[in-house]
């Protein structure tokens, strides 16, 4: 895009930030394109607002000072951005002095988005709902990007679900698969003795008693009927919650539907330390719970679920991997019964240890067929070419 027009837009929008949020919370406003950011992609626009405070150990305070008397301004702005430049994807309130690629990624960041694309609504109309979240480095990334500047998909959510296609009609995944499918039936014969019945529940009753020893737990912590109930799920549970993890599910009290979301935001605004504490008693309690989760027990909704918020409860040493080898970017994909088959199929065979790590590893076997090869040549001949004709 061209960076003289964007520089007027940015001025304009930074006019409007400063009016929006008076005073000197706001010290800086930047309108961001691809390649200033890993994390936006290729056509899209990100505005981000950065605020002042008092270094790393002030993010908290700072952002809740902030955020209390300028919720409403908050709320009106993606719309404001939405109406001012399509393009415009996403908007960013962070800390502080950088706003291109070495960015400090340690402090928060609050993310708003400011509208949806076709492909969002297409997704779900395709029964693509389950949220993933795939750790990326610069070669994954690059391969999304790659397809999307191709034309072949629109967004990198829809690249990883075309590359997983692609995958999936590979020889060696189907062997892999019959051979997951081979060791799920041994097991399942080896687990219950000739002429039991007991056997098949039996994890699901020790889930089942562990569920109450947790809901009583979590009842003493959040006392006076703040809790309503309280889930232990596993995979098979919910699409989101992945091969061999257990999730929490805490479901606060409300009056219904209309109140979900003020109820959760007092929920968490009272109990800001009891929830710290609820996730080391977890993390002790039991090593396979993965996340905690507070919101209400309803299905998954077009725009995403209902009003929720989550901790993790403990890292995988995958995850610590990952940061080794620089993946600090997280891409937010939506995958069908298909996708997290083909992503869990992995996981089952030991190849991967989460969701995430499995599309990684999918989208390295796929950057190596040489269709892939000759597509990336392609798109890097058009954009030399552009250049040539733009210079």
């Amino acid at each position: 895009m061209d960076r003289n027009v964007l520089d007027v837009i940015e001025r304009e929008i930074h006019d409007e930030v400063r009016t929006r949020f008076p005073g000197a919370a706001v010290r800086q406003v930047a309108l961001l394109q691809y390649g200033d950011d890993p994390q936006i992609e290729p056509r899209d626009l990100w505005v981000r607002v950065i605020l002042d405070s008092d270094g790393p150990e002030d993010y908290d305070r700072a952002w809740k000072g902030f955020a209390g008397p300028h919720q409403a301004a908050i709320e009106e702005l993606p719309r404001y951005l939405a109406e001012k430049v399509h393009e415009i994807m996403n908007v960013e309130f962070r800390f502080g002095d950088k706003t291109d690629a070495g960015f400090d990624r340690d402090g928060p960041q609050y993310g708003y988005p400011t509208g949806q694309r076709l492909s969002d609504y297409q997704e779900w109309e395709r029964g693509q709902a389950t949220f993933v979240r795939a750790p990326m480095g610069p070669a994954g990334l690059e391969t999304l990007d790659t397809l999307i500047m191709a034309g072949i998909a629109a967004t990198r959510s829809e690249a990883t679900r075309w590359a997983l296609d692609r995958f999936r009609d590979l020889p060696a995944y189907e062997r892999l698969r019959e051979r997951v499918r081979d060791a799920d039936a041994l097991k399942d014969e080896f687990s219950a003795p000739a002429g039991s019945q007991k056997a098949a529940g039996t994890d699901r009753e020790v889930l089942a008693a562990l569920e109450r020893e947790i809901d009583d737990e979590a009842k003493i912590r959040f006392p006076g009927g703040a809790v309503s109930r309280v889930r232990l799920l596993q995979y098979g549970d919910d699409p989101e919650v992945e091969p061999g993890d257990l999730w929490v599910r805490v479901i606060p009290a409300a009056d219904g539907p209309e109140d979900w979301e003020r109820s959760l935001k007092a929920f968490c605004d009272a109990h800001e330390a009891a929830i710290d504490q609820f996730v080391s008693y977890l993390a002790e309690k039991l090593c396979q719970v993965r996340i905690l989760e507070f919101t209400f027990n309803v299905p998954v909704t077009r725009d995403g679920h209902c009003p929720r918020m989550s901790r993790g409860v403990a890292q995988k040493v995958s995850d610590y991997q990952r940061e080794e080898l620089g993946e600090d970017i997280f891409e937010l994909t939506r995958l069908g019964p298909a996708g997290l088959e083909t992503v869990d199929t992995l996981i089952m065979a030991g190849i991967a240890d989460t969701r995430g790590d499995a599309i990684g590893r999918a989208l390295d076997r796929f950057r190596e067929l040489p269709a892939y090869e000759r597509l990336r040549e392609h798109v890097l001949d058009a954009g030399r070419l552009k250049d040539e004709f733009s210079a």
